[in-house]
C-alpha cells in the first residue's frame, strides 16, 4: 500500500485534538485576572480608585479578581449578585476580554504538594467548603467582605475564607494605613461626586496585610468599606496574590471566552474538534476525548500540550472553520487514524 504523507499542519491539528480540554490542575488552585484595560489596584503605577457611582456602574473598580478551581473544568467565585459555581471559561467572560481583562496566573499554597500538610482529605474538605458557600451574596458594599455567608463575599475574601477555615492562612490579618508595608498615595477626585470640586483622599495599598486604608467622597454616603479604629478598609486582590505564602503554577484549563451561559457541559472548550466536525459531541471527538484523558495526561509532556493547546488553538480553529477544504482535510486525517487503529491497517 502506498504510504500517504500528512503535512505538518495536520499533524499538528491532530496533536491538539487529542489534548483537548482536561487538566492537570490541582483543585484548589487560585486563579487571578486584572480588570478593565489590564489594570489592577497595587501593581500598576497609578494608583487610582473610581470617583463616582457612575464609574463603578461602568466597571471602573480597577481591583481585578479572584476564582477557585474545583476541578473537573469548574472554578467557584464571588460575582454579582452571589457567589456562582460555573464553567472555568466564564473565569474572565468573553465581554471582559474585550475590554481589556487579561489572566494573571494561578497560585497554590507552597507545601500543596506536601501530603503530609495537604492531605487528600483536607483538599476536599477545601472544595466542599467552597460548593457550601455557593449563593452566598456578593458584598457590594464590602462591609464584610470576608463572609461567613450571612454577611457575603468579595472575590478575594471568599477565597482568604475558605482557606482560613481549613487552616491556611494565604493573607496576614491587619489593617495597613501608611508606612512601611505598602504604598501610600494622595488621590484628588473631582466629579459629580464633589459636585466638581477637588476633594482629596489619602488611598493605600497594602503589600503585607488584608486591608489597605481609603477615603473616597462616597464613603460615608453610601457606608461602604469595613470599618475599623474609624477608619475604612478594603480588601485589595492583588494584596493576596503577592503574598509568599503561595507560588506560582501552570495553567493549562480554559480560563477565558465563556458566554455566561452556563450549561453544564464542556462544548466551547474543543476549539479544533468543534471547527472540523461541527460540535464537540460528535462521536469521533469522544474518540479523541478518551485518548487524552488515558494517556497524555498521565505524563508532564502530555500536559505540555494541553497549555498550548489553549494558547494556540483558538486562532487556528477559527481559520479551520473558515474553510471548508480545511475542514474536510482535518476530518479525513482523523477518519484515516481511527479507521487504520479500528482495523489494523
Amino acid at each position: 500500500m502506498k504510504r500517504i504523507m500528512i503535512p505538518a499542519f495536520f499533524c499538528a491539528v491532530i496533536l491538539f485534538l487529542v489534548t483537548d480540554i482536561a487538566s492537570g490542575l490541582e483543585q484548589g488552585t487560585i486563579l487571578y485576572h486584572s480588570s478593565k484595560n489590564d489594570s489592577i489596584y497595587g501593581r500598576d503605577a497609578e494608583l487610582t480608585l473610581p470617583e463616582s457611582v457612575l464609574q463603578v456602574a461602568f466597571r471602573e473598580m480597577k481591583s481585578g479578581h479572584v476564582g477557585l478551581y474545583i476541578g473537573s473544568n469548574r472554578i467557584i467565585h464571588a460575582v454579582m449578585p452571589a457567589v456562582e459555581e460555573t464553567e472555568s471559561s466564564n473565569f474572565i467572560l468573553q465581554k471582559d476580554l474585550d475590554e481589556g481583562c487579561r489572566y494573571i496566573g494561578a497560585k497554590v499554597p507552597v507545601n500543596y504538594d506536601d501530603p503530609a500538610a495537604w492531605s487528600q482529605e483536607r483538599k476536599e474538605q477545601l472544595i466542599l467548603l467552597a460548593k457550601e458557600q455557593v449563593g452566598a451574596k456578593y458584598d457590594v458594599q464590602f462591609r464584610h467582605q470576608r463572609g461567613p455567608y450571612a454577611d457575603g463575599f468579595t472575590c478575594v475574601g471568599l477565597i482568604e475564607y475558605l482557606f482560613e477555615e481549613v487552616g491556611y492562612d494565604i493573607t496576614p490579618s491587619g489593617y495597613y494605613k501608611s508606612g512601611t508595608g505598602g504604598i501610600t498615595f494622595t488621590q484628588i477626585y473631582n466629579s459629580e461626586s464633589t459636585f466638581w470640586l477637588d476633594w482629596s483622599g489619602e488611598n493605600t495599598f497594602s503589600q503585607t496585610v488584608e486591608f489597605s486604608k481609603f477615603e473616597h467622597p462616597l464613603a460615608n454616603i453610601l457606608n461602604v468599606g469595613l470599618i475599623h479604629e474609624g477608619d475604612r478598609y478594603m480588601f485589595f486582590p492583588y494584596t493576596q496574590y503577592l503574598q509568599t505564602t503561595t507560588m506560582d503554577v501552570d495553567t493549562d484549563i480554559i480560563v477565558s471566552g465563556g458566554s455566561d451561559k452556563d450549561d453544564g457541559d464542556d462544548g466551547g472548550s474543543c476549539f479544533i474538534a468543534t471547527a472540523a466536525y461541527g460540535s464537540y459531541l460528535h462521536p469521533h471527538v469522544q474518540v479523541f476525548r478518551t485518548l487524552r484523558d488515558r494517556y497524555l495526561l498521565s505524563s508532564k509532556p502530555g500536559r505540555a500540550f494541553v497549555a498550548a493547546y489553549y494558547r494556540y488553538s483558538p486562532p487556528m480553529a477559527e481559520f479551520i472553520s473558515r474553510h471548508d477544504l480545511l475542514k474536510t482535510a482535518v476530518r479525513v486525517v482523523v477518519d484515516a487514524k481511527r479507521y487504520k487503529r479500528n482495523y489494523g491497517l
